[in-house]
């Protein structure tokens, strides 16, 4: 065997990926363009690259008149003025600074002896990890936007990082989880704690009666009679909502699981159709029932001679309609939960000569608890994020999330109190998070042991299951009332005026070409979902991999922040990502990268749970076995677990997808009118009072997620189809 000679030098990839971002730096734009690459100005597009001030200064002649000591001079003072007129005269961009500092890397090895290869190494991490850090912070300092090349940089900067931590064998020196953890560890910090930290500044800008700062001046906005009743209302109605879709939640599990046989898909279907209704239907479909002009105020009226009366605005009515939009999210917690109770401890109840209400009180109903809570916490925490409901229902009943809309999008923009009164409602999420986990505590609800013996599911009281089949059928005529109305309506002339059937408005909306009408809004907000929810669900996925199977510093942080977007309220969310790229370095708002990052980030937390779940499906001897052989993580992942893990990638991507298309508070602040989503069209129409077209394109939107839902639960039983064959066969 020849040996290679000690004096011959292997390439070091370090200098492949300085070479990709020198290539970035020549061919890409260095700073943000507006209008798009495709909709800006020749000029706008020259001017965004680094290079072509420096290139205007030669050919101008600019160059060979610089008077450089002046310039320097100027430098040393350190204003931004200083520094625009260095550029000016020089052409010097800070994008210069970008790319030229790490050109570092190439000259490492000058002082940096093949002896001391662990100095060279952390060298490479920290320095890569100092010229990441200074971009954002000279480009801050200047006043200067970022640009798709710097992307280039950033991703080359991450690959020698994760190079060096893997030749100094961090997490075992595997570069594929290094590079994962750098990679989500900047995702998380960028567009999840950033944002939430860029909200607070605002609340601190208020100013008094003069006309100067008050940074306490948030205490007396919040001491204000008016809001403080907003407050206390935001509040009644959350915890009430919580109530009572947790309650008609359990009565459609309990229904579908421990009494129903041949009908349970019946309760099914009613008890999950409204995740698939956009935000605004279900208030509309209220408005058509039992609204000044509905069918059934008229009916009540001609027969009975009743008044007319509004009954169905303020607490009652947003109280109805967000029990039915949010109840389906109780039902699949506790769903789940009911199915995994083991049934040996209530059949020991029995033996015990417990009566059946004592076993259902005593025994059932406290086993769900960590259910019943998560499904509380949920659900409050979507109450009060909610003002789509309250948006056409509200009335006089005015709630947080109401006017925080008002404040950020009416006739007068006031950041201040809109992120004070923000940080209430984050307050409040948070705290109900940790209410959620005193309530729990540190008990055991484990009902499954290693035992084989199960025993049988035990009938419920006859009185009990009575009742439940009394409400399930109330709440079936409640949803066929209100989805019935919803597409009766969308085929009337002009609701509440004239009832003619037509199809006058499908027929405004997507019979006009494709340029006018929903059809722009609706492919975009299908190509919204399609890019997002992939990315959803495969980010997800590999978050909860390395939570679930690896082990370095700071996993529960980052487990932690990732789930921070699911406690934060869309609108929170919203307002925050305005905030904190509205301007420079980050200039994200108005593009559609801002509307599909938030569209992702919103959903990760999904994503991360249907991981761990799956994960904890699967033995860890199978990742074992394939890193035994030598497989790497990178082929560990791709050819081990995501086929494995396909159920579940499966149910993040429809959930996604769906969450994506009705998605309305998170995005609200980030659409311009080239960007608009099917809820912002929405509510337009519904601003407009047309509440023909609203309607129409609500059902259009239902038929269109329904469709999606039955063909990936397809693709799902599929997969469930081939593991039971596969089962058999072995």
């Amino acid at each position: 065997m020849q040996r290679v000679a000690p004096n011959v030098r292997r390439f070091d990839p370090v200098f492949f990926w300085v070479l990709m971002w020198i290539i970035a730096f020549v061919m890409l734009p260095s700073h943000f363009l507006k209008y798009g690459f495709f909709d800006s100005t020749p000029k706008e597009i020259w001017n965004s690259y680094g290079w072509s001030g420096l290139i205007s200064a030669i050919a101008d002649g600019r160059w060979a008149k610089v008077d450089w000591s002046a310039i320097w001079q100027a430098l040393w003072s350190g204003s931004q003025d200083d520094w625009g007129l260095f550029r000016k005269e020089t052409g010097i961009g800070i994008a210069w600074f970008w790319f030229v500092l790490p050109l570092g890397f190439l000259i490492r090895p000058l002082w940096t002896p093949d002896r001391s290869q662990h100095f060279r190494h952390g060298f490479d991490a920290q320095y890569a990890l100092l010229c990441a850090f200074l971009v954002p912070f000279s480009a801050a300092i200047t006043g200067s936007s970022i640009g798709i090349s710097v992307i280039v940089l950033y991703v080359s900067l991450l690959m020698i990082a994760s190079l060096a931590l893997a030749r100094l064998d961090w997490m075992g020196g595997d570069r594929f989880m290094i590079a994962c953890v750098i990679l989500i560890v900047s995702l998380v910090g960028m567009f999840i704690v950033f944002p939430t930290i860029e909200f607070f500044p605002p609340i601190f800008q208020f100013k008094d009666a003069n006309g100067q700062p008050d940074p306490l001046g948030f205490i007396d906005f919040l001491m204000r009679p008016k809001i403080r009743e907003i407050i206390g209302n935001s509040l009644i109605l959350a915890i009430a909502v919580g109530i009572g879709a947790t309650f008609f939640g359990l009565v459609c599990a309990i229904y579908t699981t421990r009494i129903a046989v041949r009908t349970a898909f019946i309760g099914r279907i009613f008890a999950i159709l409204p995740i698939v209704t956009p935000p605004f239907v279900v208030g509309l479909g209220a408005v058509l029932i039992v609204g000044r002009a509905g069918y059934l105020t008229d009916w009540m009226v001609n027969v009975f001679g009743l008044t007319k009366i509004n009954w169905v605005y303020g607490f009652k009515g947003i109280w109805i309609c967000q029990v039915l939009a949010f109840a389906p999210m109780s039902y699949l917690i506790l769903d789940g939960a009911i199915k995994s109770l083991h049934p040996s401890l209530e059949e020991a109840s029995y033996t015990l000569r417990a009566g059946r209400w004592q076993t259902f009180f005593h025994v059932f109903l406290p086993l769900l608890r960590p259910a019943l809570a998560n499904s509380f916490l949920l659900v409050a925490i979507q109450s009060l994020a909610d003002f789509s409901n309250p948006l056409i229902l509200g009335g006089n009943y005015d709630v947080m999330s109401i006017q925080i809309y008002y404040y950020i999008a009416g006739a007068q923009l006031d950041y201040p109190a809109a992120t004070s009164l923000g940080a209430v409602l984050l307050f409040f999420s948070l705290g109900l998070f940790y209410v959620q986990y005193a309530w729990i505590g540190q008990r055991s609800y484990v009902t499954v042991s290693g035992k084989s013996y199960r025993g049988d599911v035990q009938p419920l009281p006859r009185m009990l299951i009575v009742s439940i089949v009394l409400l399930l059928i109330l709440w079936v005529i409640v949803n066929l009332g209100l989805y019935g109305s919803i597409i009766y309506g969308s085929f009337t002339k002009n609701w509440g005026v004239d009832h003619t059937l037509t199809f006058a408005n499908y027929a405004r909306l997507f019979w006009q070409g494709m340029d006018t009408g929903a059809w722009p809004s609706l492919l975009t907000t299908l190509l919204f979902a399609m890019i997002s929810a992939p990315i959803t669900a495969l980010l997800g996925l590999l978050i909860a991999y390395i939570v679930v199977r690896q082990r370095f510093h700071g996993r529960k942080t980052l487990e932690f922040c990732t789930m921070l977007s699911f406690a934060v309220p869309g609108i929170i969310a919203g307002i925050a990502y305005l905030i904190a790229f509205n301007s420079v370095p980050f200039i994200l708002t108005g593009t559609s990268a801002i509307v599909i990052i938030s569209m992702i980030f919103r959903n990760i937390p999904v994503g991360i749970r249907a991981g761990i779940t799956g994960l904890g499906q699967i033995d860890k001897s199978l990742d074992e076995a394939s890193l035994s052989l030598r497989a790497g993580s990178f082929k560990t992942v791709v050819y081990v677990l995501l086929p494995l893990l396909r159920p579940a990638f499966l149910s993040a991507f429809v959930y996604s997808f769906v969450h994506a298309m009705t998605t309305f508070s998170a995005i609200v602040f980030l659409v311009t009118p080239n960007t608009t989503t099917a809820t912002t069209f929405m509510l337009n129409r519904v601003e407009d009072g047309e509440y023909g077209p609203a309607t129409a394109y609500g059902a259009m939107l239902i038929y269109v997620m329904m469709t999606t839902i039955l063909i990936f639960d397809a693709l799902v039983g599929e997969a469930r189809v081939s593991r039971s064959k596969a089962r058999q066969t072995a």
